[in-house]
């Protein structure tokens, strides 16, 4: 029975049989890992939080018959200030969705795997609005999957932008005004306006260190900005039932 040790997070968990678990792993290196914990829901087990979701640290499992189970785990850090506080919760399980529906079995995604654990750690321990945090992990999480939307030009004719332009969720980008003057409706109305404040921080924020990102809380288009990831994310994610309040003053 071969075994394997990997730095992980618990993304996802589901209780099976009277005390086991299976869980969903996110490993930098291997990509989606599921496993089964057993005995896991046992009042005295080691495993016990080892199985929550959020849970960090380096997971020890066996392989038998293509199945892995959990063996034991050193726990890095299990959120647990982030589990007491509804809304900082709710953040969270909308990045674990994001992440469950993104990461894929035998696929590495290293750059991802430290993006959110520096985002967990901002969610669990900072005191910036959760909708901040929310709004920086969506634009690194879209970035790193090829989906950002594209801010420096224009998504209809290619024209470079350096100014206020229009939003369209369906293209995936800034539509200059000329040609947003004559853009059909989308799926969510009339192509939003888009100040230029807000277009610059679409463009930086996804390459911005994300230990940086709290300078954006002084930028009063940041929640303008957040709204219009919110709609990019949605059409191309399908979040909308997880999804948490955007921002409001």
């Amino acid at each position: 029975m071969p075994s394997f040790t990997t730095p992980a997070i618990v993304i996802r968990r589901a209780d099976y049989g009277d005390y086991d678990r299976m869980i969903t792993l996110f490993s930098p290196e291997l990509g989606r890992v599921e496993a089964i914990a057993r005995g896991c829901r046992r009042p005295k087990s080691q495993l016990m939080n080892a199985a929550e979701p959020f849970t960090s640290g380096e997971f020890q499992l066996f392989t038998h018959r293509e199945r892995n189970s959990l063996e034991q785990c050193q726990i890095s850090d299990s959120y647990y200030e982030l589990r007491s506080d509804y809304d900082r919760l709710r953040h969270g399980v909308y990045w674990l969705k994001l992440l469950d529906t993104a990461i894929l079995p035998d696929t590495p995604a290293p750059e991802l795997f430290i993006v959110t654990l520096r985002a967990l750690a901002h969610l669990n321990y900072g005191e910036l609005p959760p909708e901040l945090v929310t709004f920086a992990f969506e634009c690194h999480f879209m970035r790193l999957m090829g989906l950002s939307p594209r801010m420096d030009a224009c998504v209809r004719c290619g024209k470079p932008l350096d100014g206020d332009a229009c939003f369209d969720a369906d293209t995936g980008g800034a539509v200059c005004l000329d040609c947003a003057a004559s853009r059909r409706e989308t799926m969510y109305g009339a192509v939003p306006r888009m100040s230029n404040g807000a277009r610059r921080i679409l463009l930086k924020t996804p390459r911005t260190q994300f230990d940086k990102f709290q300078l954006l809380f002084e930028r009063p288009e940041w929640p303008e900005a957040a709204r219009l990831m919110r709609s990019h994310v949605n059409l191309r994610m399908h979040m909308e039932k997880f999804a948490p309040p955007l921002y409001e003053k």
